[in-house]
């Protein structure tokens, strides 16, 4: 899912967890966890040699091929399980659990909508994998140079 529409649910989000709670503070971590997710894109695409980042330039890189690997360390359910952990074990649950809702709906959307495999956004199963894009995303693209580096 693109940043963009990242950014509208979370407003959205952030403005229903306003009109639950009447506090500022759980709406605005709903708000931001749901939005910035995506910042660890923007690690990756300095960490792969690209300059001058975009999210056009950023998406283009994914398509052909720049990105040799894709970490996106945000994107990671063992972090959601741990956030939902800690939502139980600590003494700040109302603020976390509204930081953890936005991230769980963040993860949520892109499994839905990003063409990825059902373990894809599983940091250790994109780490026992080399971070490679071509095994952890589903395009023809990937697809293709997948099946070029097995034959």
């Amino acid at each position: 899912m693109k940043p963009i529409n990242h950014l509208g649910v979370s407003a959205i989000t952030g403005i229903a967890t306003f009109l639950v709670t009447k506090t500022i503070m759980p709406s605005v971590a709903c708000f931001l966890a749901g939005w910035l997710t995506d910042v660890d894109h923007i690690w990756d695409y300095y960490h792969n040699g690209c300059k001058h980042f975009s999210i056009k330039r950023f998406e283009r890189a994914m398509v052909n091929g720049e990105i040799k690997r894709a970490h996106f360390y945000l994107h990671s359910y063992e972090l959601l399980f741990i956030l939902v952990f800690l939502c139980f074990t600590t003494h700040f649950p109302y603020f976390l659990c509204f930081t953890t809702m936005g991230f769980a709906i963040h993860l949520f959307l892109d499994q839905l909508f990003n063409p990825v495999n059902l373990l894809t956004y599983f940091f250790t199963y994109r780490m026992l994998n080399g971070y490679k894009p071509e095994i952890i995303f589903k395009t023809k693209q990937h697809e293709t140079k997948a099946r070029e580096k097995t034959v």
